[in-house]
């Protein structure tokens, strides 16, 4: 789907539920949220957890369908490694998902702090041949310090999802796709962002009744 077919899908749902018509503003907004309620959800929310199993329900890495969907949004950066061992986080940093050297693809591994002493000054497998980091509040430290560069995948913030729009003589909102920016999502992803935007104004719904609402528009001319 592209922007503005989401946004006539929300309205027409919306009016279907005698909520109003939603502006491009508050559509922006809903969208927003709904999008970053979603790629929480998959990547994995810590209110799902149980006490001894932390694992959600649904999380990044569980099964190829969560990666799937998540595949708009997982990209590649080369990180620089300053000579003290930190990189920068990218701009646009959600979660790490793998990290390699940056010639050859060799796995970097991960350390918590709690392990990151004993990885550190392990004999058995230095880090001079086996390559480790750890989270930091600035960025991410490796060791060897020396390492100079790395590949990052990681889960990065989606694209805001936006309805432009420009005037009609009568002073109408009318679409404007050179001010749009359209979902980089799969139609059954933004299907699920969509009833998450809805539930912020009151409506809500399964997956199941907006793919009703689709049909409808469709067929109606809408």
């Amino acid at each position: 789907m592209n922007v503005d077919e989401v946004f006539r899908l929300i309205n027409f749902a919306s009016n279907k539920n005698q909520n109003g018509s939603i502006t491009a503003e508050n559509f922006n907004l809903i969208m927003k949220t709904g999008q970053s309620s979603y790629v929480s959800f998959m990547l994995g929310s810590f209110q799902t957890y149980q006490p001894g199993r932390p694992i959600s329900k649904v999380e990044l890495g569980q099964n190829s369908i969560v990666r799937q969907r998540l595949s708009p949004v997982i990209v590649r950066a080369t990180l620089t490694v300053n000579g003290s061992g930190m990189a920068n986080y990218p701009a646009d940093y959600i979660q790490s998902d793998a990290m390699w050297t940056s010639s050859g693809y060799k796995k970097i591994r991960w350390s918590d702090q709690d392990r990151w002493d004993s990885m550190y000054n392990s004999v058995i497998d230095p880090v001079a041949l086996n390559p480790i980091y750890m989270l930091r509040e600035g960025g991410f430290e490796f060791a060897p310090a020396s390492i100079g560069s790395a590949l990052l995948s990681y889960v990065k913030v989606p694209p805001a999802i936006v309805w432009g729009f420009t005037l009609d003589g009568n002073g109408r909102r009318v679409y404007d796709p050179t001010t749009s920016v359209n979902p980089v999502w799969s139609d059954v992803a933004i299907l699920e962002i969509v009833t998450r935007a809805l539930s912020l104004v009151g409506i809500n719904l399964q997956v199941g009744a907006l793919i009703q609402y689709a049909a409808e528009i469709k067929n109606n001319g809408q």
